[in-house]
């Protein structure tokens, strides 16, 4: 090859690599953003507290419900014992077998250690060091796998005492959701894991977003719980994205990582019953659809106990002898099972805002409408003619409608599988 040739083939091999490297980069980017990015066909955004560590059965049951997340403590002090000796051994078998289940973890950072800290919070240097040492321990250990990271739980109230100097947690945000990003790009940051959505936990909220956390994370995690019905959440996801708007430009995702009711006798002053709870579970995934919430997170898998009056043994979607299913896991399971792979369309006006009808559809162009209504049972003038099969909200054939103008709406959703 002439010399002169020789260039010109070297200069083109030149821009031929650092196009190609372009590239590369750009893909990995991309890769990154999908990784990071949230999920928007049902049920990928599903999940489901749990207190376990990888029991066969319940991850079994967990798959065949349909959740495709789950949410579990990963407790400092239970992973370092000793100072600077980490066994995350429990915690193994749970990532191994949720992984292999195809399901999400979101894992809680979580909470104080003894060897450093007096109280349950982190307010000293060498604290806010050791867990941030213990993050990094958790990332690099479990990264590439697209695991939701949540730093601390509920620390507006009684799980950080005493009562958190804000810039003290948003301090540990700040330097943990560094340790995170750089040990596992794959993985989405959350906090704080809010407990309560109204005027007060905002104005807590607001404090820590005054301290500029929104810019070191990639959702802000609330707990919505409420003794009234899941529909009347709508105006405090309305509150809290004003007060996210307002303090920064930045795309944020609103995550519902944990919300359930409870069965026990008077919870809060409710009387739910089984199948009232399992209504209850539909149409809070529902409703946290219709707000643009990517991920829901229901709390409990199972009963933490077998006291009928203890509000927190009975949360659970199975009895504490987690064999027996309750009507909330017949009704996830009839959800997942009607609109797996389907993405919610539009809210059907049917001309009262305590009356819903969702239309979902999917890739196929197949449609589902699901109705109910938060007020008393009645009967609506739809704005179209519909034909196809109803299901209850257990999985019960209802019967066929064809050609039907009008439908009985009650609390409890049902599911219109149209007819192509």
């Amino acid at each position: 090859m002439l010399r002169k040739d020789r260039r010109k083939f070297l200069k083109w091999l030149t821009i031929i690599t650092i196009f190609s490297s372009f590239l590369i980069i750009l893909w990995m980017n991309q890769e990154n953003n999908n990784n990071n990015s949230f999920p928007d066909k049902i049920p990928d955004g599903f999940g489901v507290n749990v207190h376990f560590n990888g029991d066969p059965i319940d991850v079994d049951l967990i798959e065949d419900a349909g959740f495709k997340i789950v949410r579990k403590d990963l407790f400092w002090d239970n992973v370092e014992k000793e100072r600077g000796k980490y066994d995350f051994t429990k915690y193994d078998q749970l990532t191994n077998a949720l992984i292999k289940e195809g399901i999400r973890p979101y894992y809680i950072l979580a909470y104080s250690n003894t060897l450093y800290e007096a109280n349950r919070s982190i307010v000293t240097k060498e604290g806010q060091e050791a867990f941030a040492r213990y993050a990094e321990e958790a990332t690099s250990r479990y990264k590439n796998k697209g695991i939701i990271w949540e730093i601390w739980n509920e620390p507006n109230i009684g799980f950080w005492e005493p009562k958190p100097n804000f810039n003290e947690y948003s301090s540990l945000v700040k330097k943990v959701s560094k340790v995170i990003k750089e040990n596992d790009p794959s993985g989405v940051v959350v906090a704080p894991a809010l407990s309560g959505l109204n005027e007060e936990s905002l104005k807590w909220l607001e404090e820590i977003f005054k301290e500029g956390i929104l810019d070191y994370i990639d959702a802000v995690s609330v707990h919505p719980y409420r003794v009234s019905n899941p529909e009347t959440v709508g105006k405090d996801y309305q509150s809290l994205r004003e007060l996210i708007d307002k303090y920064t430009n930045k795309e944020i995702a609103i995550i519902s990582g944990e919300w359930g009711y409870s069965t026990a006798k008077g919870w809060n002053g409710l009387e739910l019953t089984e199948k009232e709870q399992a209504d209850y579970l539909v149409r809070m995934f529902f409703v946290n659809l219709l707000y643009d919430v990517p991920i829901s997170i229901w709390y409990d898998w199972k009963n933490d106990g077998i006291d009928s009056n203890n509000g927190e043994h009975n949360f659970g979607l199975r009895e504490h002898n987690v064999i027996k299913p309750k009507k909330g896991y017949m009704a996830i399971n009839t959800l997942t099972y009607i609109l797996s792979g389907y993405k919610l369309n539009e809210r059907i006006n049917i001309g009262d805002p305590d009356d819903y009808m969702l239309e979902f559809i999917n890739e196929n162009e197949d449609k589902v409408i699901v109705f109910w209504t938060s007020r008393n049972k009645q009967k609506t003038t739809l704005p179209l003619r519909v034909e196809g099969r109803v299901v209850s909200v257990l999985g019960e054939e209802k019967g066929y409608l064809k050609n039907k103008t009008t439908i009985e709406l009650s609390s409890s959703p049902n599911y219109l599988i149209l007819d192509n």
